[in-house]
């Protein structure tokens, strides 16, 4: 496998930690109020350069329970919603990105309305 593609840091085990980086750094960079959409604007753009690696680094994470904790924790809001929301974009994610030719991008505004909890 080649150095540097998605799929070798897929092996490696790192393309989870490089979408989680990306992610960050955007919700950092952005306003309170539009961290959430800018983290997953970055999240998304990642996964969609390989789909095959970022399904395998979801179903990675929905295994990690620590990390589904801390990422819960940073969403925020009612525990019971977040935890719901967050796995509902989870499954939505996954379900995409296992498609023929995955379009993340489309389903931006149902990812955000889970993971801001406004369902």
């Amino acid at each position: 496998m080649r150095e540097g593609t998605r799929t070798a840091l897929l092996v490696e085990g790192q393309l989870d930690e490089e979408i989680v980086k990306r992610a960050t750094a955007a919700a950092e960079d952005a306003a309170p109020d539009g961290r959430i959409r800018a983290g997953l604007q970055a999240a998304i753009e990642l996964a969609e350069t390989d789909p095959a690696a970022a399904r395998s680094a979801l179903l990675d994470l929905r295994a990690d329970h620590s990390r589904l904790i801390r990422l819960e924790a940073w969403l925020g809001g009612d525990p019971g919603r977040t935890t719901f929301g967050l796995g509902a974009a989870i499954q939505i994610a996954e379900a995409e990105l296992s498609s023929s030719v995955p379009d993340l991008e489309s389903l931006m505004p149902d990812l955000l309305r889970w993971l801001e909890g406004d369902w």
